[in-house]
């Protein structure tokens, strides 16, 4: 999941292609400009990082939302395309600083291939060897984010393209093009890899709540499936201020994104209070195949629309 260009998450221990490995989250690391207007007219975004929601700067108790797991279609063979939903405390530029640890928890729907996985391998390695220098470097942790998106742009339309060639109808060609969902519920203390549940899974039109408090010694990270009724608690310890919070949608880098159903982020609250109560700030996904970016809030002040 994420610091502001989180490439987010893992990839599934099941997933088509053990050796790409697992993909850290990025943090929201894009320098704090001016927001600016949505083409359609949308609240004032961040442009062009792989976060699409809200932030909120300041120093926080709890964050949590709700929402329904969206339908997702795989469109791109040569890239990992991913849809992360989370909230989480921390993540975010501050004063030019990375606001770290990142701790969030959320579900995530991941379209992978072989082919997309190992062309997607160069750019998560560099990611995965930057984020040792986040914390003293962010600069060199931007550059180094940036030579991960053009290899996966390179790299991601050259499999494309192969793919386009062998197609899905051969053994060969299906086994090395055809793209998969997985679905996994997870959580992340970021720089630190993020950990799946392994013992739940979740569905299209699952019902899903998440929180995460934070009592000046640890925090707590807390995903409920009300469908499917279970709910998992991890508590890392740790004194790290909070200093940002955040309710998003998540994308991989600048990969493509996948058709998805929108996603609504409902009763949104930090420290028990509606978002339209603080001065958020738009964040949205720069993808390779269109910008999304966070609806208007709801007249309640605690929901929003993200849609592709």
């Amino acid at each position: 999941m994420a610091v502001l260009i989180s490439p987010s998450s893992a990839i599934a221990q099941n997933a088509p292609h053990p050796d790409a490995g697992t993909a850290t989250t990025t943090p929201n690391m894009a320098p704090k400009a001016p927001p600016s207007k949505a083409p359609d007219g949308g609240p004032a975004t961040v442009r062009g990082t792989n976060w699409a929601g809200y932030v909120v700067f300041g120093k926080f108790k709890s964050i949590s939302a709700e929402w329904v797991e969206p339908e997702v279609s795989c469109t791109d063979t040569g890239v990992i395309q991913r849809v992360v939903a989370w909230v989480g405390l921390n993540g975010t530029l501050v004063d030019g600083k990375p606001a770290l640890p990142l701790m969030q928890t959320g579900t995530e729907a991941m379209c992978v291939s072989a082919a997309g996985a190992i062309a997607s391998l160069p750019g998560l390695a560099i990611v995965n060897l930057a984020s040792a220098t986040i914390v003293n470097n962010p600069e060199w942790f931007r550059n180094a984010v940036r030579a991960a998106q053009t290899s996966n742009v390179h790299l991601g339309n050259a499999a494309t393209g192969a793919c386009g060639v062998l197609g899905t109808g051969s053994a060969q060609g299906a086994a090395a093009c055809t793209q998969e969902v997985y679905r996994m519920a997870l959580w992340e203390a970021y720089p630190a890899n993020p950990v799946i549940y392994q013992d739940v899974s979740s569905a299209p039109g699952d019902k899903i709540a998440a929180e995460v408090s934070f009592d000046g010694a640890a925090y707590t990270m807390t995903l409920t499936n009300k469908t499917q009724k279970w709910t998992k608690t991890t508590v890392a310890k740790t004194d790290a201020p909070v200093q940002t919070a955040e309710v998003i949608l998540e994308g991989q880098l600048n990969s493509s994104l996948p058709s998805f159903s929108p996603v609504e982020f409902s009763n949104v609250k930090l420290d028990g209070k509606p978002l339209s109560a603080y001065k958020t700030v738009g964040y949205s996904i720069g993808a390779t195949n269109g910008e999304v970016h966070p609806g208007k809030l709801a007249k309640s002040g605690s929901s929003f629309t993200i849609a592709k």
